[in-house]
């Protein structure tokens, strides 16, 4: 049958973008029509003015076709135009159901991935983790506070009478030292100076000499 009667060239079918296009076209198209109108009735009107009789009627007669031509295209407008708004609007839904369907694609390809990264979560895991966290900060609580501690001083800390008996002690000890150092001044100036001193050297006899002297006998 294909090879008797051939097959229908397939046509893309119709798009709602397409057929928008297609009356925004013809709107176009009326608006040049209705504007040439338009001008070709100022021109019926400004020689009006000029004209008597006949003449006058038949150029009234012509003018009043151009009106009625202009309306048939000012209708027709008005009908492409509320067609171009339905298709706008229809366009406008069918945009936003798109954007509802990708909305909701989207929800359904991020559920499923939750679903997966939620079924590789352990709760048991996650609470031993959080079990060996604690322990640990324990731990070093108890480290820290070790190092914190400061060493205990044998006997105990001193009392206010320990530290009169240590005053009093060094006091004493002080006094002595004091009193060893005056002796010992005392004593200094007793001794006389070493240039007033004897010379020891000088009452010795002289030994030589009488040496000297039985040799010469």
């Amino acid at each position: 049958m294909n090879r008797l009667f051939g097959t229908g060239s397939k046509q893309p079918k119709p798009t709602l973008d397409s057929a928008s296009a297609n009356l925004e076209k013809r709107i176009g198209e009326l608006d040049v029509q209705i504007q040439a109108k338009n001008i070709r009735l100022r021109e019926h009107h400004e020689a009006t003015k000029r004209m008597r009789g006949p003449a006058l009627q038949r150029r009234r007669e012509e003018a009043l076709r151009v009106l009625a031509s202009r309306k048939r295209l000012e209708e027709q407008r008005s009908r492409l135009e509320q067609q171009l708004e339905g298709m706008q609007s229809a366009q406008a839904m069918q945009d936003n159901l798109q954007g509802t369907m990708a909305t909701v694609e989207a929800m359904r390809t991020a559920n499923k991935t939750l679903k997966k990264q939620f079924g590789k979560i352990d709760l048991d895991r996650i609470e031993r983790v959080q079990d060996e966290m604690r322990d640990l900060q324990a731990l070093g609580d108890e480290i820290n506070e070790t190092l914190s501690m400061g060493y205990e001083i044998p006997g105990g800390e001193p009392d206010e009478a320990e530290l009169d008996e240590e005053l009093a002690a060094l006091g004493d000890e002080l006094y002595g030292e004091s009193m060893l150092e005056l002796e010992g001044g005392a004593a200094d100036a007793d001794k006389l100076p070493d240039f007033l001193q004897e010379d020891p050297s000088v009452n010795e006899p002289a030994t030589t000499t009488t040496k000297v002297q039985e040799v010469a006998r």
